[in-house]
C-alpha cells in the first residue's frame, strides 16, 4: 500500500505543533548535558569531520537546490513574531555579551591617531584596521560576557 502524503501531511500538521511542551520539557530535563557534551574536544572533532564531509560532498549546495527565493521570504515573514519575541526581553544578555567588546573599542579608540580630513584610506588604515583587528583577536581569543573561552581550533582560512 502506497504512503498517503496527504494524510501524512496532515498528522505532521496536527501532531507536530502539539508536541511543543513535550519537546521543551525534554530539551530542559537535558540543558547540563547537552553543555557539557557540546564543549567537549569530542564535539569539536565531530563537527570539523561532518564539516568536511559536507564540503567534500557539497552537501550545502545540493541542499539549497530545491529551496527558492519565494521559500526564503516565506520564511521570514513566517518568523517576524518569533524574532520579535525573543528579542524584546533580550538587552540585557545582548549587553553583557557585547561589553568585553565595547571596552575593547573604547581601549584603541584612545589609542588612535586623529582622523586626516579627505584621506578616507588612511583613516581607514589607522583607525579602522586596528578595531577591526582587535575585535577580531578576541573573538578568536573566545572572549565572551567578560570571560575567555576555552580557545577554539583554529584553521587558516585564505581568500
Amino acid at each position: 500500500m502506497a504512503i498517503d502524503l496527504n494524510l501524512a501531511a496532515q498528522k505532521y500538521a496536527q501532531n507536530t505543533p502539539a508536541s511543543a511542551n513535550f519537546w521543551a520539557q525534554a530539551a530542559q530535563n537535558a540543558a547540563g548535558k547537552w553543555e557539557q557534551k557540546a564543549k567537549s574536544q569530542e564535539a569539536e572533532q565531530n563537527y570539523a569531520t561532518a564539516m568536511q564531509y559536507v564540503i567534500q560532498n557539497q552537501l550545502r549546495l545540493k541542499g539549497l537546490q530545491n529551496v527558492t527565493a519565494t521559500d526564503y521570504a516565506q520564511g521570514v515573514a513566517n518568523s517576524v513574531n518569533v524574532f520579535q519575541t525573543k528579542t524584546a526581553n533580550a538587552h540585557m544578555k545582548w549587553q553583557n555579551r557585547f561589553a568585553p567588546f565595547a571596552s575593547i573599542i573604547d581601549r584603541i579608540v584612545e589609542t588612535l591617531p586623529p582622523k586626516i580630513p579627505g584621506n578616507p584610506d588612511a583613516n581607514i588604515d589607522n583607525r579602522v584596521k586596528p578595531i577591526a583587528r582587535a575585535l577580531h583577536d578576541a573573538k578568536v581569543r573566545g572572549v565572551t560576557a567578560g570571560y575567555a573561552a576555552p580557545a577554539p581550533m583554529r584553521r587558516e582560512v585564505r581568500l
